[in-house]
């Protein structure tokens, strides 16, 4: 996809910076069509999620923006995954590292959009939606519930609910009886609890675990970006409505455009309505703790391999054959080591700080880095094998990267204060 970009992007028509207005503000046939390609307007639906068979159930929408939105079902009823992904932030949170139960190691990205990824999280450690809502439960630092203790409070609170959309749990014993730690994740004790449990108990906990995953899910596939000042102006070039798209996008913002779709090749990594390849790669973001190396990808695919609740996993819905990305996941390379996902660039001027560990706190210092960058920290005691390296100077002007700046802020979205899916529901 990036390399189809890349070359449709070297016929978009490119103009220097001190070029004359009437100059710049010429669009050929052939950018208006290579734009759209850019357009949440051209966004299709949320791909098919075959091992989720609830993910586009409304019933389990309703469900998991219940539980997203709940505090209760945290330690100590503190936090809820909303804390983080905050609506008004567009499910971002603005702290360099997620902070709940206790301080993270990485930036957290908004959901918005991430229906449309292979991929969850910075490394890609988990191949769903609802295999990586389950994640931040277990998490000490996030919901810092155990399994057991999660479910006993869907089973206290959502009883009703769960029945009724996921039908009755057969082994699943009282809440009261499942307040105690256990998982296979947890602390020695935890452990040995779950341990302890028969295999049938066992089985009905994980289950009903992934349930509040997938019903987490489906309200998340619900999630829509309304249209920003740069998809406007993608409309009004194809309308040929040259006039209202000059008022949308200011000289500034449309010599970004240029800079970004060509001479920056920002459109390399970040394409298609979300702005995104949604791959990994290593740019030599600045090591937030050079003492314990954040090895990226490299990392992420063994958690990916042994996640109890991935797409070949006995909970998932899907039949094996539909879970080729799995089945055929790459997992050995150079180019693994020290590589994030890309992140989406919608709303990115309202989502500080930047990068996998919030390292780089305004879009000036990210531009300074594409700009100049330098190659990634490496510590034989610590890495596989040197980080591979993807990025070339840009060599850009101070005035072309406030340029590309300026054309970043077209991407931000106006919040929707009249779209239920983004508001807490009332409380139950």
């Amino acid at each position: 996809m990036g390399r189809v970009l890349l070359a449709l992007a070297a016929l978009f028509m490119l103009t220097a910076a001190s070029a004359a207005p009437s100059e710049a503000d010429r669009f050929s046939a052939a950018d208006r069509t290579f734009l759209q390609a850019f357009s949440l307007a051209r966004l299709p639906p949320a791909p098919a999620a075959p091992s989720n068979a609830w993910a586009d159930d409304a019933a389990a929408a309703a469900l998991g923006r219940q539980l997203f939105f709940d505090t209760r079902l945290s330690a100590g009823g503190r936090f809820a995954c909303a804390s983080c992904h905050q609506p008004a932030r567009h499910f971002s949170d603005g702290l360099p590292r997620a902070l709940a139960a206790g301080q993270t190691r990485r930036n957290t990205p908004s959901v918005l959009g991430a229906a449309h990824s292979l991929w969850l999280d910075w490394d890609g450690r988990t191949d769903s939606l609802w295999a990586q809502a389950l994640g931040p439960i277990e998490d000490p630092n996030e919901l810092a519930l155990s399994r057991s203790e999660y479910v006993a409070q869907l089973e206290a609170l959502y009883p009703k609910a769960f029945n009724a959309v996921f039908g009755p749990q057969p082994g699943l014993p009282r809440a009261a009886d499942l307040a105690l730690p256990a998982s296979p994740l947890g602390d020695e004790r935890a452990q040995a609890r779950w341990a302890a449990l028969p295999p049938a108990v066992r089985d009905a906990i994980d289950r009903r675990f992934s349930q509040a995953g997938k019903a987490l899910m489906a309200y998340q596939r619900r999630l829509s970006l309304p249209l920003a000042r740069f998809d406007r102006f993608v409309d009004a070039l194809a309308r040929q409505d040259d006039a209202t798209a000059m008022s949308l996008m200011n000289a500034n913002e449309r010599a970004g455009l240029r800079l970004f779709m060509g001479a920056a090749r920002c459109v390399g990594c970040h394409n298609g309505p979300l702005f995104t390849n949604q791959e990994f790669h290593s740019i030599g973001a600045p090591e937030a703790d050079p003492a314990k190396v954040d090895l990226g990808r490299y990392a992420g695919l063994r958690a990916l391999q042994v996640n109890a609740f991935s797409c070949l996993s006995r909970w998932s819905d899907a039949a094996p054959e539909q879970c080729d990305e799995m089945r055929f996941l790459k997992t050995t390379g150079p180019e693994l080591v020290g590589a994030f996902k890309t992140p989406s660039l919608r709303n990115v001027a309202l989502t500080a700080p930047y990068m996998h560990a919030g390292q780089l706190e305004t879009l000036e210092q990210v531009l300074e880095h594409y700009n100049a960058p330098k190659p990634p920290f490496f510590d034989p005691a610590q890495h596989p094998n040197r980080p591979h390296f993807d990025l070339l100077p840009l060599q850009l002007t101070p005035l072309q990267m406030q340029q590309i700046i300026a054309f970043l802020g077209t991407l931000s979205s106006p919040l929707p204060t009249q779209d239920a899916w983004w508001t807490p529901p009332q409380a139950p």
